[in-house]
């Protein structure tokens, strides 16, 4: 039915903003990908090269985002390429 992608790319955070009240992000060049596409049926269905990935928080956010309606009209297949090791 409908297909979208989206790239971001990646940053590190070097925190003691604890102890010293400082802190840092820089860009790095790693990035992410993900490909959601919708079709006829219902549940929400993960696919990442990256078999020790857990899929409740992105679970949890697709429940937050899409309304109940849709969801229990639409499979979502969501598809993510990562280039940030875990």
């Amino acid at each position: 039915m409908a297909k979208v992608k989206a790239t971001v790319h990646g940053a590190v955070s070097i925190v003691s903003a604890i102890a010293s009240k400082k802190g840092a992000t820089l860009g790095i060049s790693l990035k992410v990908e993900a490909i959601v596409e919708t079709s006829e049926g219902k549940g929400i269905i993960i696919q990442s090269e990256n078999k020790s990935l857990s899929s409740r928080l992105i679970n949890k956010t697709v429940e937050k985002i899409v309304p109940k309606k849709d969801l229990e009209k639409n499979k979502i297949m969501i598809t993510l390429t990562s280039e940030i090791p875990t």
